[in-house]
């Protein structure tokens, strides 16, 4: 019995787990998709969703006087002359921005202008929903866009000469979602979908299918359209009633037919358990795809079928027909579709209480066929939010076909107030395809927002900018002094962490801080442009920790109060203070009184030092490297992970202490002189033993520090360091003489380096986890140096702080950030890396008397400017959800047919001692577009080209335009050798030869 309980129980728990599996399975099946963001371009000028909700509300005809666009050249919507033919146009369709997404003009020239649209328009969205590309990365980012035009193409069937290896993917369908996924380096389903008029909302349906089913975690989807050749329009209208009068007349008695129009809708979708935290557009409850069948003709629609398309949708949606108070028709305009569309509306959601409007943007704009059921989408959401349903333009008496009497149906042609019921209002969206393909799609408006943190307290104002071309910086510099004009400090803050957190950081950056919004603004409105491209990989970091002389009454204070992380690791290093030594490192800072002590001052500065290191390292700024300056060489073995917190503070307040002991009394001076020429003089004066040394035995002067080429200190007694700089200066050598009554680092110190390691015979480091160059030998720390000895060799030896950085630099490192009190290093540091040719960027952490705003922010705005990669949201904090930004500035450029750039032909326009140079300039460009590199010296002449991992179509580009710019002959087996083995210069020596 007791077996057969067991069974039982243990079924029991089966069918329970498998009810579980099936209960998430089947909420993962309708789960609701989030809409994060969304991008458009459409006639009217409408390229952003206020402007698209302004042109709705105001009943705006954004139809012109159509125009051939084979020449890719457009009269402005104003300049179109009537001619009898009416269709909805963008304003430019040849301009792109091919730089940015680093495309050589060359291919631009062959790119079907709508893959271009939707790569800017996918921008938009994504930046629109708040998503770095990093983000989309990490997601598995699916791409499903709707097309189904080729008027780009067959412009090129003409002329067969001119067609190269970038007119296929220029213009093939497929190319248009997987361009999108290949550039912006996406990895989820990519397809480019073609149902004729039903595309864009077809391409909705699979993305949200395939979020359901976890093929990707974010997808962009929509579609595009673009009409550029009239013989499309005449094949178009073999098969769609054309309108004669020039208008889609929506559910009007005087529809007479469609006309055609342009435009791109791209849309950035989520499941809605991974919108959390996020501004939430809308929310698609629901979707359904369906065929109309064996119809009386092929192109005929099927109320029947629409019907029972709609049905299925609601039941995805898990909705009520009479819940829904909007429907955003398919709506063409014509007789005989708009009273059948309208039937199978009505027979589904004609019942019930609450009022429920039809619309249909094609009164609006024409027919944007593949981009039709995406524009009308994003129409439904904007009704949603702002709760009116925008006028049915044209509409001036309804198709007597059209019977809405009896139902809750009304098509009205004047701005109306959004039915609500008890719930969240709900949009419907029809699309159709002139093949039987449909779409429907159920919308909600989005919950309201979550209550976020209290925002009384403003944050830090650094506003981080970045554009792929530096001619970009400015005009985004004039939108953002134009969205904070008149802003308050805690909105100012917001829209500063938005910038930080929601935009894509690219390689020409500015980043700008301020006390108040109003200086933010007066420094946005000075730029004028950007310096050059950061490095393709953030440069490596030292830490540099500087030693006494830095500290200063109120020094960190304000940090304290200001910086949480530094405060939690301060508080740290104070509880160990006060068992070691009975004091508080808190209460030091607080008041400055004891900082004129050995003891107080060097362990004050360490603690500062900790809390600055986690501080730097919580924004993302991780060392690749570090090393420290007399005592800053403790904290410097802390942060390389040698030693630990305790044994970091009990070092340093016993080798306080033997320095008090044996250093007071004494002084210093830095000579700018090179170490051996001081050594010279202190020799030549007597003040040290035989040698010219501070040596051990009997020196009363020495070397203190070697902080640069031509930077030295002079430390040990008083009169002695007088005597020496009183020699110096007779030399005509500048002579600082530092306010320290201690001869750290001199032979004042002999015995008590013997008597601090004695002290130390216990102490035991560990690894270091982070390279430590060490200022007592110059050069890479190695395993088990650390010891005791090395620390008595730390308070009495000189410092050799210069041989120290150079170390440091010859592994690459080229960005040194101080940290300390007050920068006491950067000079000497700067002499240092400029005499070995290292182009460097340094920063302090902290200045005296100075506001965190003036110092910390700046440092760190430096340091973004070099190229780091700063974890934006710990230094700002995360911005509220409904802070909007401005949009990237294009700097778009004249691409079409036939207007590549003119070859330049080399065999015969150059000599031959300068063609190898040429080419191989030539070479490096080109690898440099193809990588989305902005210098060309990030591809060196000399470097092998198997290095830069160039793809096969590259490669094959590269002989093209070789040969068609250059006129030279590249014989393809030989250039697939030297891109093996060889580099630029190779490459261009046998493409020489060749020639």
């Amino acid at each position: 019995m007791t077996d057969q309980r067991k069974l039982l129980e243990r079924a029991l728990v089966r069918l329970r787990d498998t009810r579980a599996r099936l209960a998430a399975a089947e909420r993962a099946a309708r789960e609701p998709i989030s809409v994060l963001g969304a991008g458009v371009r459409l006639p009217g000028d409408v390229a952003d969703l206020e402007a698209f909700w302004s042109l709705l509300r105001d009943g705006v005809d954004a139809v012109t006087p159509s125009v051939d666009t084979l020449d890719g050249h457009r009269p402005k919507p104003a300049d179109r002359a009537e001619n009898g033919r009416w269709a909805g146009l963008l304003t430019d369709v040849d301009g792109f921005d091919a730089a940015f997404f680093g495309i050589s003009p060359a291919e631009a020239a062959k790119m079907d202008p709508q893959q271009r649209l939707v790569l800017e328009v996918a921008w938009e969205a994504m930046e629109d929903a708040g998503l770095p590309l990093e983000t989309l990365q990490r997601a598995g980012t699916g791409v499903f866009l709707g097309v189904y035009n080729s008027d780009y193409l067959t412009l090129q069937y003409g002329e067969p000469g001119t067609i190269n290896t970038y007119t296929a993917p220029g213009g093939a369908h497929s190319v248009l979602a997987n361009r999108l996924s290949y550039l912006l380096d996406l990895r989820g389903p990519s397809m480019a979908v073609d149902t004729a008029c039903s595309s864009s909302l077809m391409a909705v349906h699979l993305a949200v299918r395939a979020l359901r089913q976890g093929e990707c975690d974010i997808a962009l989807a929509g579609g595009v359209n673009i009409i550029l050749n009239p013989i499309s329009t005449l094949v178009t209208e073999k098969v769609l009633p054309l309108a004669p009068g020039g208008r889609c007349r929506t559910f009007d008695a005087a529809a007479d037919g469609i006309i055609r129009a342009e435009g791109c809708g791209v849309l950035v979708l989520t499941r809605e358990s991974l919108a959390a935290g996020r501004r939430v557009r809308a929310v698609i409850r629901g979707t359904a795809a369906n065929h109309d069948g064996r119809t009386n003709g092929l192109t005929a629609p099927n109320p029947r079928a629409q019907a029972d398309l709609l049905r299925r949708a609601l039941d995805d949606a898990g909705v009520r027909p009479e819940q829904v108070t909007y429907i955003e028709a398919h709506g063409t305009g014509t007789p005989l579709g708009d009273p059948i569309e309208v039937e199978a509306l009505r027979e589904v959601y004609g019942g019930g209480s609450l009022p429920c409007a039809l619309g249909s943007v094609k009164t609006n704009f024409g027919h944007q066929e593949a981009a039709a059921g995406v524009t009308g989408l994003i129409k439904a959401m904007l009704v949603l939010e702002h709760e009116q349903v925008p006028p049915n333009v044209h509409l001036r008496r309804l198709n007597p076909e059209i019977d809405l009497a009896g139902s809750r149906l009304s098509a009205p042609a004047a701005l109306t107030g959004l039915a609500r019921g008890e719930h969240a209002p709900l949009a419907a969206v029809s699309s159709f395809g002139f093949g039987g393909a449909n779409a429907h799609a159920i919308v909600q408006a989005p919950p309201p927002p979550q209550a976020g943190a209290d925002a009384a307290t403003p944050g830090k104002l650094v506003l981080p900018l970045s554009a792929r071309d530096p001619a970009a910086l400015a005009p985004l510099a004039r939108a953002y002094a134009e969205r904070l004009a008149g802003c308050d400090p805690v909105r100012a803050a917001a829209v500063c962490a938005a910038a930080g957190t929601r935009r894509t950081h690219l390689a020409h950056r500015l980043c700008l801080t301020a006390a108040d919004p109003a200086e933010l603004v007066a420094r946005l409105g000075e730029v004028e442009g950007g310096g050059p491209a950061v490095p393709p990989r953030p440069p490596r970091v030292a830490f540099v920790f500087s030693g006494q002389g830095s500290q200063w009454a109120g020094m960190g204070t304000e940090l304290l109060r200001r910086e949480p992380v530094v405060a939690a690791e301060v508080a740290e290093c104070d509880a160990v203070v006060r068992e070691l030594a009975g004091w508080s490192v808190l209460e030091q800072l607080a008041d400055g009184g004891r900082l004129h002590e050995t003891e107080v001052a060097q362990v004050a500065i360490g603690a500062l030092q900790l809390g600055l290191a986690a501080l730097w390292r919580s924004w993302g700024i991780e060392p690749s490297a570090v090393t420290g300056h007399s005592m800053g060489e403790v904290t410097a073995a802390y942060a390389a992970g040698a030693l630990d917190r305790a044994q970091a503070f009990d070092l340093l307040l016993r080798r306080a202490r033997r320095a008090e002991e044996g250093a007071a009394g004494g002084a210093m001076a830095s000579i700018s002189l090179p170490p051996d020429r001081v050594r010279e003089l202190i020799g030549s004066g007597g003040f040290a033993s035989p040698g010219g040394s501070s040596a051990r035995t009997g020196g009363r002067v020495g070397i203190g520090a070697v902080n640069g080429p031509r930077s030295t200190v002079v430390a040990g007694e008083r009169q002695a360091v007088v005597a020496v700089c009183d020699a110096a200066e007779r030399l005509g050598a500048s002579v600082r003489r530092l306010p320290s009554r201690y001869g750290f680092h001199s032979p004042m110190l002999d015995g008590q380096d013997e008597r601090l390691a004695a002290e130390l015979a216990d102490l035991r480091p560990g690894p270091c986890t982070v390279p430590m160059y060490s200022t007592v030998t110059g050069a890479l720390v190695q395993p088990g140096q650390l010891g005791a000895a090395h620390w008595g060799r730390n308070l009495r030896d000189a410092v050799r702080f210069s041989p120290a950085v150079s170390a440091v630099a010859a592994t690459g490192v080229t960005v040194f950030v101080e940290l300390g009190p007050h920068p006491v290093l950067l000079r000497d540091l700067g002499e240092t890396l400029e005499e070995a040719g290292v182009r460097y960027r340094a920063v302090g952490s902290l200045r005296r008397g100075q506001p965190a705003s003036a110092t910390l922010d700046r440092s760190l705005a430096d340091l973004y400017r070099a190229g780091l990669e700063v974890d934006w949201e710990a230094v700002l904090g995360a911005a509220p959800a409904d802070v909007p930004l401005p949009a990237y500035p294009w700097q778009r450029r004249r691409h079409w047919l036939g207007e590549a750039t003119q070859r330049a032909d080399l065999v015969t326009a150059v000599p031959q001692a300068e063609r190898t140079a040429t080419i191989a300039l030539f070479v490096r460009r080109r690898i440099a577009d193809a990588l989305g590199l902005d210098d060309v010296e990030q591809v060196p002449e000399d470097r092998p080209l198997a290095d830069f991992a160039l793809d096969s179509l590259v490669i094959v580009e590269l002989k093209g335009q070789a040969e068609s710019e250059l006129g030279v002959t590249v014989p393809l087996q030989a250039l697939l050798r030297v891109m093996h083995g060889g580099t630029a210069r190779d490459l261009a020596t046998m493409i020489a030869k060749e020639s």
